[in-house]
């Protein structure tokens, strides 16, 4: 409001007006006024006006037809998404057409709730942090704090806190179904916008199968286009028209209901909703898309939002996508995404991408147990009933009786019957469905039961490692949603900025908390949730770290400051309540400070007092015993009072001081030395304070001449009056960490020697061994030898016998043969005297070989 003003012009500023100064390097300052609350606001500019009230009907029959026409593709290049999230909802069972399971009659229908229960437990865990019960926004500023960025960054922060929680009611219950779908879709989104009439945003949670991206894509916010898919009521759309969002144009009369998603037709069936097919209340497709589009000609490809509608093919409003000051025409974001688990590509993944088959395998293994059970409990049977016909072929359903025809003369109860058998549930199918959940939550992990489970003794820094690896992959998702967070927070600070009206607030609240101005500067306000802390049970195991910290190392903690943060963790109502009121010393005279004092309140010096004359009240009250030195009051008196003097000395000392040195330099050198930035000029006043400090020091022994007794008095009486005072935690910590640390030194020592006595043991064993190996080695040797001498001798024997025993044999034959010839001999001499004397030649009858 100053620009147009000539230099050195005077301007009148309204009472209780403060003007915001900056001052400049050259000496002079910028002075920006309040800003005019009649000032139009930024929303209302013409620049963003609907463009499409002035193109020509050629041109928007071309821009619907070529976006039309790139929709259709977009919407086949993700047909097979639609259908993933269709069949992840449909798997939760909620909506009684699971897939999978037996057919016969009373098969079981049950579904496990794994997917169910990552949902729900996702959702409650991250709508606490995001959305806590004191709003979701805190204030952050970066850079130099000065106190108007505070108190106008703490304004928003209210200002904000209170349109999301109470003037916007509809907001927590659209982020909790954004939440809700998140691991289902992969990617849920948050939209917003301004409702003039109310004064307020709005918020409207749009699911991932109403998002529509480029095969191209790679990621959602740098997509060329973004395509949100309404599907408005004859109420909204008039309503549109009406304000002037959309122009005013005859279209063809809504017919059916609009076929919705897949996905939408599944989550129809959780909520039990039909369709009518008679579309009673003119539901409508229309078409927002956020694109980079070539429509101005002195503008070229720029952001813009273009709105179609389906039936007609017409074009209902183009507006400008970027900020009017902005040169660069960067797009501006309405809508935000709220991912589970990026992967490549624009769409991230969800639940029943990684584990859809393990929940359907739990499904299908659960189903078949029931079945199994249900089968073993119930009697299914062939009936045998009379007639001509032996046997025929029948499709027997388990717990179904049924009759077939028999034979001539079939009386057999046992023919008439038969039970058909069934294996009963399977212990291994039991434990494979253990072990298909068991994997199932290891994949994405929402609960913390082992860390419930365990024991409480443990210490906190591994309850704290324990929840953070346990929750690895929980806490990279709860980081992306308070990612998210921030960036719906900037786009509700830019609302604010360009629509938010004072009148219409101050009618609405009684006061003025925040201003639309405020929210024209910098983004000062942040999430509230942190995106390290993703756990109550994290919370209060950091709490407990400091709680026990504070207790080991009490003098380096304001302990007051730990019990305010435990109570703030626990969330006790009102819990400031509970602490005893903080003392606050203030400037006393030196009576009243002798009061104070007996009754144990802190007294505290300040510099500009009397310090001789409050020395000269103290040292007479504390001396006095009727007062300051009888038994009822010096407990309490006499520790804080002597403390209190020490001060008053001090601040005398210094005061002192720099009197002398005022006098020698005839100036204020302790402004002075503030002010100046001379390392030289420093020396100097400190060599001028070392002067000064020398004739005080002397002056001082002439002034507190009495002070050394009566202080040996006081404390002489402190230590008969009082108990001796109990050893420093810190240093009974430190003995008992001597002590143990000896004691395991001992036990170390003891260890040693026993592993010294053990190995030196060992090593005799070691000696023996190898003497025991080597004297048995020995004796086997010697063995060996002996066997081997035995053997050679026992040959040797063999041999003689067998040569004596040929011997034998030779000399026996000998013999026979000897006896055998003198036997021939005297036959053959008996048969020649028998020839003889028959007249026989006996010469040719002899033998002509006889023996020896």
């Amino acid at each position: 409001m100053t620009d147009d003003l000539p230099e050195g012009e005077t301007v009148e500023m309204d009472e209780g007006e403060t003007p915001d100064v900056e001052d400049t390097e050259d000496g002079g300052a910028l002075v920006r006024l309040e800003d005019d609350e009649d000032a139009p606001k930024k929303g209302d500019s013409e620049f963003y006006a609907n463009l499409a009230e002035d193109m020509d009907e050629t041109a928007l029959k071309a821009l619907a037809t070529t976006f039309l026409d790139l929709l259709a593709r977009d919407k086949e290049a993700r047909k097979k998404r639609d259908e993933q999230y269709e069949e992840g909802i449909r798997r939760t069972g909620l909506g009684d057409d699971a897939p999978g399971g037996a057919q016969f009659n009373g098969a079981s229908r049950v579904v496990h709730p794994m997917l169910t229960e990552v949902c729900v437990d996702f959702s409650s865990r991250a709508i606490k942090e995001l959305f806590p019960s004191a709003g979701p926004v805190k204030d952050k500023i970066v850079g130099k704090l000065t106190k108007d960025r505070v108190e106008k960054a703490r304004r928003k922060t209210d200002y904000m806190n209170w349109q999301l929680t109470t003037q916007s009611q509809n907001f927590r219950s659209e982020l909790e179904q954004l939440l809700t779908q998140v691991p289902l879709g992969g990617a849920q989104y948050m939209k917003l916008g301004w409702d003039e009439n109310r004064n307020r945003p709005n918020f409207l949670f749009v699911a991932i199968d109403d998002i529509y991206l480029p095969y191209a894509a790679s990621n959602f916010y740098s997509a060329q286009r973004k395509t949100h898919v309404q599907y408005l009521t004859s109420v909204d759309y008039a309503e549109r028209v009406k304000s002037g969002m959309y122009r005013d144009v005859d279209l063809l009369p809504p017919g059916n209901e609009p076929e919705g998603s897949k996905a939408e037709q599944a989550n129809n069936k959780v909520e039990g909703r039909d369709d009518t097919s008679y579309n009673e209340d003119g539901l409508r497709t229309v078409f927002e898309i956020y694109a980079i589009a070539d429509i101005e000609d002195d503008v070229g490809l720029a952001p813009y939002i273009i709105t179609v509608d389906k039936s007609s093919s017409e074009v209902l409003a183009v507006y400008r996508n970027w900020d009017e000051d902005d040169a660069s025409r960067e797009e501006q974001q309405w809508i935000v995404e709220f991912p589970f688990v990026p992967w490549r590509g624009a769409y991230p993944i969800g639940i029943t991408h990684m584990i859809g088959g393990l929940s359907a395998a739990a499904t299908g293994a659960l189903r078949a147990l029931m079945d199994s059970a249900h089968i073993s409990n119930s009697q299914t049977m062939l009936k045998l009933k009379g007639g001509s016909r032996g046997g025929q072929s029948l499709n027997i359903q388990p717990t179904q009786v049924e009759e077939i025809e028999g034979g001539l003369n079939v009386d057999d109860v046992r023919k008439i019957a038969m039970p058909l058998p069934f294996n009963p549930p399977s212990s291994v199918l039991f434990s494979l469905l253990g072990f298909l959940v068991e994997a199932g939550k290891g994949v994405v992990r929402t609960t913390m039961d082992d860390v419930s489970e365990s024991n409480q003794n443990v210490p906190v820094g591994t309850t704290l490692a324990k929840i953070e690896q346990g929750m690895v992959v929980f806490s990279a998702i709860h980081g992306r949603l308070h990612d998210a967070m921030g960036r719906m927070l900037r786009i509700l600070h830019r609302l604010n900025g360009m629509y938010l009206d004072d009148d219409m607030q101050e009618a609405e609240i009684g006061e003025e908390i925040a201003k639309r101005s405020d929210f024209t500067g910098p983004m000062d306000v942040v999430p509230v949730s942190d995106p390290n802390i993703f756990s109550e049970a994290q919370r209060f195991a950091q709490v407990q770290a400091v709680a026990q910290r504070s207790q080991m190392f009490p003098q380096m903690y304001d302990l007051r400051k730990v019990e305010e943060r435990i109570l703030d963790t626990l969330k006790i109502p009102d819990a400031m309540s509970l602490l005893a009121p903080k003392m606050t010393p203030t400037e006393e005279n030196a009576v009243s400070e002798n009061v104070k004092a007996t009754l144990g309140r802190p007294v505290v010096a300040f510099p500009d007092q009397d310090h001789i004359a409050h020395l000269k009240t103290h040292l007479a009250y504390m001396v006095s015993p009727a007062l300051g030195m009888s038994k009822l009051i010096a407990p309490a008196y006499l520790p804080l009072m002597l403390n209190h003097i020490k001060e008053h000395v001090a601040f005398w000392y210094a005061e002192e001081v720099f009197k002398v040195a005022d006098a020698d330099a005839n100036f204020d050198v302790e402004k002075a030395m503030r002010e100046m930035d001379d390392k030289e000029t420093k020396q100097a006043f400190d060599q001028m304070l070392a002067e000064a400090s020398l004739n005080v020091a002397l002056k001082a022994q002439e002034a507190f001449a009495s002070l050394p007794d009566v202080i040996e008095k006081a404390i002489a009486a402190i230590q008969s009056i009082q108990p001796p005072a109990p050893p420093d935690p810190a240093t009974q910590a430190a003995m008992a960490d001597i002590q143990m640390r000896a004691e395991i030194e001992k036990a170390k020592a003891s260890l040693e020697g026993q592993k010294l006595q053990l190995s030196a043991q060992q090593e005799a064993n070691r000696v023996a061994l190898e003497q025991a190996k080597a004297q048995a080695a020995q004796q086997e040797q010697a063995a060996r030898l002996q066997l081997e001498q035995a053997k050679l001798q026992n040959d040797l024997q063999i041999e003689q016998m067998r040569e004596e025993n040929s011997d034998t044999a030779k000399a026996a034959e000998i013999q026979a043969k000897i006896a055998m010839n003198d036997a021939d001999n005297r036959t053959a001499k008996e048969l020649a005297e028998m020839e003889i004397a028959n007249n026989v030649n006996v010469a040719n009858n002899l033998n002509p070989n006889p023996g020896p």
